[in-house]
């Protein structure tokens, strides 16, 4: 016989027999926090070991490495069905996507394999599991969301394939979350108040003699900052941009290490064509080489500065401007959007530009210009009462 015990947040089957009258136990990790999905392999190895397909007491015998047996020896027809093994295929056929991606879809599905069990054949895998998984009540909102649009690529592939008939996360409601995409939002003016509050710092530290360093200037912070509030370009591709990508003359920039592994190009429009122009003749007009790089580099090592530590200065320096606290590196990809969007661009341009994966991402930002516009005809009479 066998029951079921838990340990901490993890599920242990245990195995007993009685020999001579004295009970002996055998414990194995399956390595699942839920409890349904535990029941299901404790009937499952009872089955095994009432028919003697398996002994649990024997001491070469470890429930771990005959799971793996059992993937490894599987006929083709059941090879198929096994979810660790159609996240492995699924993997293979994700081709058209950046590597951060991939590996990205690999850590979830990998992680929801280990949880409902590696060799749980796919038609077993109902909604219910997918909802454990998914809705853990110490997962953030956003990471709820991020974990059920994975497994419904995932599982939206199998139909596709025909290997399921129905998508179980159709039947998952994620928590209903308020877009506070408007507190992450700042306006021109808001860059001038960052920007006098780094010049505030620096003047402070000059004075005290602590600004002889490179690092401790950053000088790159108005220019990457200008950069990524007028092209839109997200925190990776800042870091990586290259001189070779950058055409003053021309007043374009070209894109090439982007999230969707797909090019695009943005305009240099006049308030950055300035600084980046600037920005270009103090690092002596290079033609090659990173447009922000770490202050630390040298003729013959050039390394970029890190996402983390472009962020950390910025929200000390949003900080010290008194902006929300909300405001971080990301708002002025966000900010060019709207940005666009009040200077007339259109959805499918906007898109274009930030390349986004879709016009329904786009168009997020357009009930803040709606708002905005609301405002203005407050001010101006044309409407005197709003409820």
């Amino acid at each position: 016989m066998a029951s079921l015990k838990k340990r901490g947040k993890n599920y242990s089957i245990v195995f007993k027999k009685h020999i001579d009258g004295k009970p002996i136990t055998k414990t194995y990790a399956i390595g699942t926090k839920y409890k349904k999905i535990a029941e299901q392999k404790k009937v499952h190895y009872e089955k095994l070991y009432d028919s003697g397909k398996i002994n649990p007491f024997d001491p070469e015998w470890n429930l771990k490495d005959y799971e793996e047996e059992q993937i490894q020896e599987s006929s083709p027809s059941e090879y198929s069905v096994i979810l660790d093994r159609l996240i492995d295929d699924f993997l293979d056929s994700k081709t058209g996507v950046t590597q951060k991606t991939k590996d990205t879809y690999e850590e979830i599905l990998k992680r929801f394999s280990r949880e409902v069990g590696k060799t749980m054949p796919i038609q077993r895998v109902n909604s219910d599991d997918v909802a454990n998984f998914c809705l853990r009540k110490d997962l953030a909102n956003a990471s709820k969301k991020n974990y059920h649009r994975h497994l419904k690529a995932f599982f939206n592939w199998l139909v596709e394939k025909g290997i399921i008939e129905k998508n179980p996360c159709k039947d998952v409601s994620l928590p209903k979350v308020k877009d506070n995409l408007s507190e992450k939002i700042i306006e021109e003016r808001h860059l001038d108040l960052i920007f006098e509050s780094y010049r505030k710092v620096h003047a402070k530290k000059r004075k005290n003699g602590d600004l002889n360093t490179s690092m401790s200037k950053k000088n790159w912070f108005r220019p990457l900052v200008m950069t990524g509030f007028y092209t839109g370009m997200r925190r990776k591709e800042l870091i990586q941009l290259k001189w070779a990508n950058v055409h003053l003359n021309d007043r374009m920039i070209r894109i090439t290490d982007t999230k969707s592994g797909k090019e695009r190009t943005v305009p240099i429009f006049d308030p950055l064509y300035k600084i980046l122009k600037a920005w270009y003749r103090l690092n002596g007009r290079p033609s090659s080489g990173l447009v922000f790089p770490h202050p630390n580099s040298t003729s013959k090592h050039e390394f970029a500065l890190t996402g983390d530590h472009i962020y950390r200065v910025f929200k000390r320096f949003v900080k010290k401007a008194g902006l929300k606290k909300t405001i971080n590196i990301h708002s002025l990809r966000h900010s060019c959007a709207t940005f666009l969007f009040r200077n007339d661009f259109d959805s499918l341009e906007i898109k274009k530009l930030l390349g986004h994966s879709s016009l329904e991402v786009t168009n997020r930002y357009v009930q803040l210009v709606t708002t905005d516009l609301l405002n203005k005809a407050e001010k101006t009479g044309l409407i005197t009462e709003m409820k």
